[in-house]
């Protein structure tokens, strides 16, 4: 904890030398190079939080240049529509605005509530809480790489497939990496918890959401 505590303290803005190794790590040896990462071999690697917010931005970035919604945006803005009578012309609330438009950030904050997900799902595996950070920090930059590169490939290319492919991709990379990490005989079992993580991520940020549209209409 107080190492995740430094890291997040010290080195949010910093870009250091580990980037691109890490990168190459992540997309050919991910579960490996998590664990070292865990067990403190951790010279040669980009600090998780760090690389969380450096790759959520970039995308973020790609995104408004390229005139492409983000997830969260679609996620958002969908769950606002669906949760209102849709002949109601209603704003969303300022506190859902700014989690929209402050997309590294809201990776961020919605960091643990993966992590929670993931670490419920994958109980008796020998990881923590604050490992679930570490590990959910290095996967959830690694999507944002995915969703960065098909946001530039819509950009020329407007077919439907494109909104689904990158989740799929993202749910696919997921259980991959936690079927290097969370090694077991079952690999059914390891899908199904991957399936279970994205399932209690999905309800604990939709009570997350309603609360916060809740706040906010209430205090109007």
């Amino acid at each position: 904890m107080s190492n995740l505590a430094k890291d997040f303290s010290s080195s949010v803005f910093q870009v250091n030398k580990g980037f691109f190794y890490t990168l190459l790590e992540m997309s050919t040896r991910p579960g490996t190079s998590i664990k070292e990462y865990l067990e403190g071999k951790r010279k040669r690697h980009f600090k998780p939080i760090t690389y969380v917010l450096t790759v959520s931005t970039i995308y973020f970035l790609i995104s408004q240049i390229t005139g492409q919604n983000t997830w969260m945006d679609e996620v958002i803005t969908g769950f606002h529509n669906g949760a209102l009578n849709s002949e109601d012309e209603m704003e969303l609330p300022p506190g859902v605005i700014w989690f929209s438009k402050n997309f590294a950030y809201t990776t961020l904050l919605l960091l643990p509530v993966f992590s929670f997900a993931s670490y419920l799902s994958f109980r008796g595996f020998g990881l923590n809480f604050i490992e679930h950070l570490v590990l959910n920090s290095y996967l959830t930059g690694q999507k944002a790489i995915f969703y960065s590169l098909f946001a530039l490939l819509k950009s020329f290319m407007d077919y439907d497939i494109l909104e689904l492919l990158p989740v799929l991709i993202a749910f696919i990379y997921s259980a991959w990496v936690f079927g290097q990490i969370f090694k077991s005989r079952n690999r059914m079992a390891n899908i199904l918890r991957t399936i279970l993580t994205y399932g209690l991520y999905l309800i604990f940020s939709a009570v997350l959401l309603i609360g916060l549209i809740a706040i906010s209409e209430i205090s109007k």
